[in-house]
């Protein structure tokens, strides 16, 4: 039976063999451990640094690299379709319901508000909001991954896939949709466009909340020792 130290040994092993990514090391460890037993078993005169020699030759030349490559592809995959799966959850029972909402609310403003110059400045001051929830939401990631002591390939899809909103605002502000300098004419059409593509943006942020809250919760169930 293969004793503590020698499993503290395993992920001293793999970390010596360029694997740092703490989830890919408890892969591996479970792995190596029981190819090491059932070398041992079959050949009792082995030694466990005998069997561990055996057990990683076997990995070819590249050694872990192609495990940890293997291990980033499925992770990201993965995660690409749950950030999917969880944006076009807005658009379905019952969340479409406050996705309407939202965008009949800015629409309803826009009816409001019949100067066209009016209607950019709301886009422009909704724009702003819409970056200013996406940075307060980086904030309160960061803040609930600070307890992470480990580096994990899972955890760094919290990373991908992040919606800048602050450059819509730049585009906004130099398109000629909407021009300070020379107020041009903003048609309903226009600016129902661009809320919809504002919108879009925001559930973007939501679902990637989402996603992180859910990444948080499964990374610390699977993991607990990487945030201990």
């Amino acid at each position: 039976m293969i004793t503590e130290v020698q499993y503290e040994s395993l992920y001293a092993f793999c970390r010596k063999h360029y694997v740092q990514y703490y989830d890919v090391q408890v892969e591996l460890v479970d792995h190596l451990s029981e190819a090491i037993e059932e070398k041992m078993n079959l050949n009792s005169k082995l030694s466990f640094e005998q069997a561990l020699e055996i057990v990683y030759a076997g990995f070819g030349i590249k050694g872990f690299a192609d495990i940890v490559a293997t291990r980033m592809e499925m992770v990201s995959k993965k995660a690409r379709k749950q950030k999917w799966k969880l944006f076009f959850s807005y658009f379905t029972v019952p969340k479409i319901a406050l996705t309407l909402c939202l965008y009949a609310a800015v629409l309803l403003v826009g009816k409001f508000l019949t100067q066209d110059y009016y209607q950019g400045i709301f886009l422009f001051a909704l724009g702003l909001a819409i970056f200013v929830f996406e940075i307060v939401h980086s904030i309160q990631t960061n803040k609930l991954f600070k307890s992470q002591k480990k580096a994990m390939i899972v955890t760094s899809e919290r990373l991908s896939g992040i919606i800048h909103s602050g450059f819509f605002v730049q585009i906004f502000f130099s398109s000629s949709i909407f021009d300070y300098a020379e107020v041009k004419s903003m048609h309903f059409l226009s600016y129902a466009l661009i809320s919809l593509f504002m919108l879009i943006i925001f559930i973007s942020i939501l679902a990637h909340r989402d996603f992180i809250k859910e990444l948080y919760k499964s990374a610390l169930e699977q993991y607990p020792k990487a945030f201990a």
